[in-house]
């Protein structure tokens, strides 16, 4: 499976895992193993693919604690889900939510070392010994950049009420309405297409 990646943000991609939020009935969950959750770091940028594959070795060798990290997976995208949604509508956060994303940021935080390089110094994560948490420590770092970077106000929700996946829109006129106008930019407009013909219609067989 090849996941789809819109929204601009890797935190944002990450809550995009879980498909038809608004219909119960249809909700998607893709990460359904520790290893969907490698294949979308990979896939996401997250991780490199050589830390991604000692890790689902490491799954392998104790499916009890990658089990258990996907767990944890699932409890930071809903909290960070909570999060931006509240952002995107202009409502308040959850001190609760706050608090338990502060909790994987320090994790995050205690994986990077600050590097030497040739033009100059940067934060690298530390991938020995090798932990299953890895992608959630990426994520939540990326989450912390964005709630404190200029961009959190171009957080928005997809239109189409059948998908709210969040994005950032950082479009010229910051007029984006969804998250892809090939998936639910067509459909909308095929709805409304469908609505005026059969109004079009109605009124004219009246």
């Amino acid at each position: 499976m090849s996941y789809q990646l819109v929204a601009g943000e890797l935190c944002l991609d990450f809550i995009n895992t879980l498909d038809n939020r608004p219909r119960l009935e249809l909700v998607i969950e893709l990460l359904e193993t520790y290893d969907d959750l490698l294949q979308w770091s990979v896939e996401a940028g997250a991780l490199p693919s050589f830390p991604a594959r000692a890790l689902r070795l490491e799954a392998q060798r104790e499916p009890v604690s990658a089990n258990a990290a996907l767990k944890n997976a699932i409890r930071l995208r809903e909290c960070l889900y909570r999060i931006f949604t509240q952002i995107a509508r202009g409502k308040p956060t959850s001190p609760t939510d706050l608090a338990a994303l502060d909790t994987f940021r320090v994790a995050a935080q205690g994986r990077l070392q600050l590097i030497a390089r040739t033009n100059g110094f940067r934060l690298e994560w530390r991938d020995k010994p090798v932990r299953l948490e890895a992608p959630l420590w990426r994520v939540a770092r990326s989450a912390t950049d964005l709630l404190t970077s200029p961009d959190l106000q171009l957080v928005r929700e997809c239109e189409d009420n059948a998908c709210r996946w969040l994005f950032v829109d950082r479009s010229r006129n910051h007029s984006r309405r969804w998250c892809d106008m090939k998936v639910c930019g067509n459909r909308i407009k095929a709805r409304t297409f469908y609505r005026q013909h059969k109004k079009t219609a109605s009124e004219a067989s009246g």
